[in-house]
């Protein structure tokens, strides 16, 4: 299952964190914690109603936002295994 990608702005230091999960039928999941595991579903809220992305989507995305996406969360975007 292609994995899914969603951004959450964290209320106490308007940091933007992205979280991963997998495409559903509907919609997509996003289990805590995020990618950098530096905040919880509980901590913020949701950026553009927690539109689910693929990659290349959440790249777009996180270039979009700039510098207020977490760097620990984007470089997860751009790891080579």
């Amino acid at each position: 299952m292609k994995e899914a990608y969603s951004f959450m702005e964290k209320s106490n230091t308007k940091e933007i964190h992205i979280f991963e999960g997998k495409f559903t039928e509907k919609s997509c999941t996003a289990p805590d914690p995020c990618i950098c595991e530096k905040m919880d579903k509980s901590d913020g809220s949701w950026v553009n109603n927690g539109t689910c992305k693929d990659e290349q989507q959440a790249r777009e995305k996180a270039a979009e936002l700039g510098r207020k996406v977490c760097g620990d969360c984007v470089s997860h975007l751009y790891e080579t295994y």
